[in-house]
């Protein structure tokens, strides 16, 4: 007979999974590392299979273990919606929770939302290009402002407006001071690479392949935007950022020059097709008209 998913051990794999480390990983869940290892033993005994390759020197994901640390973070994201739900229809507490992405302007949106809607209350939460798809289809959101591309399997998405792109550069970089670049100006530039984003986001935001069908210069990973502000500030990569970024978060030490033949990013809000809700469709609606407005 087999048996159910205990998802405090799901919690303790993903722990270890991001980190690798089991030692870490115990600190963090706040138990002993023995504990933690039998933990995680029991957890492969359920499944049936080795989730980690274990060594003196390191700890790696097995095939089955990089299955499981994909399907675990989303059956933890939809537990925890479906216990905030839960909490929320218990208190008769009607609100709406809406993801953004750095530098996405929803205040119109949102206003003109309330303004129909004035008893519902919004919870914001912000969302990062590794976890905003994840964010709405899980239900940790009920829509998200976001940032094409974005894994979309199972969500809806309603285009709102597009962003020019510049690239960011160390504020002495030669190129400073054009009015505008074209991206084989950059040929010779390290470009940021965004850690844990789906392909196509690493593809489209780091302009790689270039339209003539090169590869760009690969440089450092990054994992938010103040790595992305030292890497540029100290010379060891370039990144593509979206106008809204660029006017509304300036750096010192850092100089946005326009790139003017790559394609404009994409603003969308997203959620879940099978969560179109009445305050899901409400909010599409509001959105649509400021995006509209704005336009005009």
């Amino acid at each position: 007979m087999e048996s159910d998913l205990d998802l405090r051990k799901v919690r303790y794999f993903i722990a270890v999974a991001e980190r690798l480390h089991f030692g870490h990983a115990a600190a963090a869940l706040h138990i002993t590392q023995p504990a933690l290892s039998r933990q995680i033993q029991q957890l492969e005994r359920d499944l049936g299979v080795d989730l980690f390759v274990r060594s003196s020197r390191e700890v790696a994901l097995t095939e089955a273990g990089e299955q499981f640390f994909r399907s675990g973070r989303h059956l933890l994201a939809a537990a925890r919606a479906a216990r905030d739900d839960t909490r929320r229809a218990a208190a008769g507490d009607e609100t709406l929770r809406v993801g953004f992405m750095l530098g996405i302007n929803t205040e119109a949106a949102l206003t003109a939302f309330s303004l129909r809607h004035p008893g519902i209350g919004v919870l914001l939460e912000r969302l990062r290009w590794w976890n905003h798809g994840e964010a709405v289809r899980d239900g940790r959101v009920d829509a998200g402002f976001v940032r094409l591309p974005i894994a979309g399997e199972g969500l809806e998405l309603l285009p709102l407006y597009t962003e020019p792109l510049h690239v960011a550069l160390p504020a002495e970089h030669p190129l400073v001071g054009k009015s505008a670049l074209g991206i084989a100006d950059l040929a010779a530039e390290p470009v940021l690479h965004y850690a844990d984003a789906i392909p196509a986001w690493n593809a489209f935001w780091c302009a790689d392949p270039r339209p003539d069908g090169t590869q760009a210069r690969r440089g450092p990973v990054v994992h938010d935007m103040e790595e992305i502000v030292e890497y540029v500030r100290t010379g060891r990569g370039v990144a593509f950022l979206p106008t809204a970024i660029t006017t509304r978060f300036p750096r010192p030490g850092i100089a946005y020059v326009p790139v003017a033949d790559i394609p404009p990013g994409q603003v969308a809000l997203a959620w879940a097709a099978e969560r179109r809700t009445p305050l899901v469709a409400a909010l599409a609606q509001a959105a649509a008209q400021a995006a509209g407005e704005a336009g005009r």
